[in-house]
C-alpha cells in the first residue's frame, strides 16, 4: 500500500497548473491521471455535442495535452500521457469514420512521409492530423485520409481518391516539397492545394499553396475551397 501511495503521489506531483481551469478540463486531466479511458471518451464526446468539434479540441483537449506535456517528467507520467494520446486518437478515428459522407468537392488529407524520418516523432499518435480529419468529417466535408509510408504510396492515394482539394500535412523532419508538388500535379491536374503540419514552420512553400492555421481556421479554409 505504501508503495502504491508513493507512486501515485509522484505521478500527481508531475502535473500542476490546472487548478483554475474549467470543470471539463480538470475532469479530463483527472481521467488522464487515472488512465480511465471510458471517462476520457465520455468527456470528449459530451464536449463535442455541447461545443462542436473545433471548440472541444481547442478548449478541452488541447489544454490537457499542453499540461501533460509540461508535466511528463517521470516514467509513470509518460505512460499516462501515452495512454491518453492513444485513447484520444481512437476517439478521433471513430468520429471520422462515423461522420456522414459530406457533399461538395472531395478532399484528400494526407500525412506526407518525411524524406528522413525522425527517430522519435514529436507527435507519435498524430493527434493534430487526426483532429483535422475529424473536424473536416464532422463539418460534412467529403474527406479521405491517407497515411502513406512512402512517396509512391502518396501518389497512388492521389490517383485513387481523385480529389478536388488536397491538404498536405508536412513533417517536421522535412521533405522535398517542390518535387512532391510537381509529382502530384502530374497525377491530378487542377487540384487546389493547402498545407498544414509542423513542416509548414520550417519550409518555404509556393504562394499557390495556402498554409493552414489553427484548427477552426483550417476547417474554414478547406470548406471555402470545396
Amino acid at each position: 500500500m505504501n508503495g502504491t501511495k508513493t507512486g501515485s503521489s509522484n505521478l500527481l506531483s508531475s502535473f500542476s497548473g490546472l487548478a483554475d481551469a474549467e470543470a471539463a478540463v480538470r475532469n479530463l486531466s483527472g481521467a488522464l491521471l487515472a488512465r480511465d479511458v471510458v471517462t476520457i471518451r465520455r468527456i470528449v464526446v459530451r464536449a463535442v455535442a455541447e461545443r462542436g468539434f473545433s471548440s472541444m479540441w481547442t478548449t478541452v483537449v488541447a489544454p490537457v495535452l499542453e499540461w501533460a506535456d509540461d508535466g511528463r517528467n517521470s516514467d509513470a507520467a509518460a505512460v499516462s500521457v501515452r495512454v491518453f494520446a492513444e485513447c484520444v486518437a481512437g476517439i478521433l478515428s471513430t468520429m471520422t469514420l462515423d461522420a456522414p459522407i459530406g457533399g461538395g468537392g472531395r478532399v484528400l488529407l494526407v500525412q506526407v512521409p518525411a524524406d528522413t524520418p525522425a527517430a522519435v516523432p514529436a507527435d507519435p499518435c498524430g493527434l493534430e492530423f487526426r483532429a483535422l480529419g475529424a473536424a473536416l468529417a464532422t463539418a460534412s466535408v467529403d474527406t479521405r485520409i491517407a497515411l502513406p509510408l512512402c512517396r509512391s504510396a502518396l501518389l497512388a492515394a492521389v490517383t485513387n481518391a481523385e480529389p478536388d482539394v488536397i491538404v498536405l500535412w508536412l513533417p517536421a523532419a522535412g521533405c522535398d516539397v517542390a518535387s512532391l508538388l510537381r509529382a502530384i500535379r502530374r497525377r491530378r491536374a487542377g487540384l487546389t492545394m493547402l498545407a498544414g503540419g509542423p513542416g509548414c514552420r520550417t519550409q518555404s512553400l509556393p504562394r499557390t499553396i495556402t498554409v493552414l492555421g489553427a484548427l477552426d481556421a483550417a476547417v474554414g479554409a478547406v470548406v471555402a475551397v470545396t
